[in-house]
C-alpha cells in the first residue's frame, strides 16, 4: 500500500489534535487558505515551515532519498538570490514562487522578512519567467479596501515602482534584528526620503532612504 501523502497526514494530525485549519494556521504563522492548499497537496512546505509543522504535529514531509521532488530552491540559500524551479504536475510544468515573511508575534501587521521561504504558491502567468519573483500573504487592515488579510499578493523585482503603485517595503526598523515588511502605496521619493501611504486610515509616512532595504512592486493579487 502506498504511503499516505503529506497532505493527508497533515489533515489527520490536525484533526487528532482537534485543531481547525484556522487554529493551525495561527499556530504556524500562515493563512488558513495555505493550510488548505497543503492538505489538498496543492502546495508543499519549505524547510522552515516543515520544521514548525514537525514540532507542532509530529509529522514530517518524508522527502525521498537524495533531492526531494518538492525542492523549490537551489543555492544560494538566500531567498532573494534563490532560483525557483518548475514543478511537474500532470505533465505540465508550473512555476512556484516562494512565500516571504512570517508574522511578528503580537503584531497585527508587521512581517519579519528573513532569508527563508515560508511555503510556496503557483506563479501567475505574468511572473512565470521573472527571476526573483515572490509571493506574500497580507496581514492587518491598513491597506483595506485594496488588500485584505489572508489575500496573497505577487511581487516582481523586475518592475521599479511608479507613484501610485503598491509595494512591499522592506525596511530596517530598530530594535528588530530582522528586516520588517509592510504593504504600502508608493508615492515617490527625493534624495533623502521615500514617501509611502497606508489606506486605512489614510496616512503618508516619510521614511529615510537609508532605512529602506528594498521595494518590491505588487503586480497581482488573489485569494487562494
Amino acid at each position: 500500500m502506498a504511503a499516505a501523502s503529506f497532505g493527508v497526514r497533515l489533515r489527520q494530525a490536525r484533526r487528532d489534535k482537534k485543531l481547525t485549519q484556522t487554529a493551525l494556521a495561527d499556530a504556524l504563522g500562515i493563512s488558513q487558505s495555505y493550510v488548505a492548499q497543503l492538505e489538498l497537496g496543492e502546495a508543499h512546505p519549505a524547510a522552515a515551515l516543515a520544521a514548525r509543522i514537525k514540532d507542532l504535529l509530529g509529522i514530517t514531509t518524508k522527502p525521498a532519498a537524495g533531492r526531494s521532488n518538492f525542492a523549490a530552491f537551489e543555492e544560494p540559500s538566500s531567498i532573494f538570490g534563490a532560483r525557483w524551479l518548475r514543478r511537474p504536475r500532470g505533465g505540465i510544468h508550473r512555476v512556484r514562487l516562494p512565500i516571504l515573511g512570517v508574522p511578528l508575534p503580537g503584531d497585527e501587521e508587521r512581517l519579519l522578512i528573513d532569508d527563508e521561504p515560508h511555503g510556496e504558491v503557483t506563479a501567475p502567468p505574468q511572473l512565470e519567467d521573472v527571476p526573483g519573483a515572490k509571493a506574500l500573504y497580507v496581514r492587518g487592515r491598513s491597506m483595506e479596501p485594496r488588500y485584505y488579510p489572508g489575500e496573497v499578493i505577487y511581487l516582481s523585482p523586475a518592475r521599479a515602482p511608479n507613484p501610485g503603485d503598491f509595494v512591499l517595503a522592506i525596511v530596517r526598523e530598530p530594535p528588530f534584528a530582522t528586516n520588517i515588511g509592510y504593504i504600502r502605496q508608493y508615492r515617490g521619493e527625493d534624495s533623502d526620503q521615500v514617501l509611502l501611504a497606508s489606506l486605512n486610515p489614510p496616512q503618508i509616512v516619510n521614511l529615510p532612504k537609508e532605512s529602506v532595504v528594498r521595494l518590491l512592486t505588487v503586480v497581482g493579487s488573489g485569494l487562494l
